[in-house]
């Protein structure tokens, strides 16, 4: 009897000590899968039923070059706004992969990752050898991250960056007090020869309101010059659920209305393209 009293309180002290070791394990960096089109940090942060991406006040942000070459080395910086704890408490982090758009269910990894000495960063694979980029235990206190991605050589015509961050409410657990937020951006190969005069204007998106949202949201756009414009719902795996918008548009501001109706809760990224580049935003859909 005594052994078997001992045997369960073991145990019972080895499930209260995991809790905290996943938090601690995770400030050094998450595992792989965790960018956002397998899963987001909110599958042991909270849950996602109580905790929805992109349910806080902060944000993340991927910085990045509208277009590239192959073979470059493409700089990237990820930013995440915290609102949920202040400095020196608390502990954040991220995850960015580079995916092949609309490749199937996994989408696809392309290009490799290049960290340039960084100790804020490292690279994490999966059992198939994808790299993904993740903070470490001296970057957990950042605001930002820089990187460079690497095209490959035979490069496709897009790629899109998924990043997942997780801010993190400094109480040592893995509880849904921890924010996680989501976004993509893609940027486009550059062709062999572009004159200035022909590029056409950028686009700006503003976020969906509301975010998150049960019914119906809008997002305002806005276009320097007037030009061919698609707008397109994707899911957290790429595909698209909805195009909103696909033809010649004037320049000025436009609104897109987004009914939700039918799509299963999850977050969603509104995309806006013009032949200069694509802008996204996450969008939180919940029931």
């Amino acid at each position: 009897m005594t052994l078997v009293r001992y045997g369960i309180g073991l145990l019972v002290a080895l499930a209260v000590l995991a809790v905290p070791l996943l938090a601690l394990s995770y400030s050094s960096g998450a595992p792989a899968a965790f960018s956002g089109p397998e899963q987001y940090c909110n599958a042991c942060h909270g849950g996602p039923d109580s905790n929805p991406v992109n349910s806080g006040t902060g944000s993340v942000t991927i910085t990045a070059p509208a277009f590239f070459a192959p073979g470059a080395e493409v700089p990237i910086t990820v930013t995440l706004d915290n609102t949920s704890v202040p400095s020196p408490e608390r502990k954040q982090g991220f995850q960015i992969s580079a995916r092949l758009p609309d490749s199937g269910s996994p989408l696809a990894h392309v290009g490799s990752f290049d960290l340039g000495g960084s100790m804020l960063v490292q690279i994490v694979e999966d059992f198939e050898g994808n790299q993904y980029v993740t903070h470490t235990i001296e970057g957990n206190q950042e605001t930002s991250w820089t990187f460079s991605w690497i095209a490959p050589d035979d490069a496709p015509e897009q790629v899109v960056f998924y990043v997942a961050g997780n801010a993190a409410n400094g109480n040592g657990f893995p509880d849904d007090g921890d924010k996680i937020y989501a976004a993509t951006h893609t940027i486009t190969r550059a062709g062999v020869a572009v004159e200035p005069e022909a590029i056409p204007a950028a686009v700006t998106l503003a976020a969906p309101y509301p975010n998150p949202v049960r019914d119906r949201a809008t997002a305002t756009y806005t276009l320097a010059r007037p030009g061919e414009v698609t707008a397109v719902l994707r899911d957290g795996r790429g595909r698209a659920v909805r195009v909103l918008e696909a033809g010649p548009r004037a320049a000025g501001s436009h609104t897109l209305r987004l009914a939700v109706a039918g799509l299963a809760a999850g977050t969603y990224f509104l995309s806006v393209t013009t032949e200069a580049g694509t802008q996204t935003q996450a969008l939180s859909v919940i029931r």
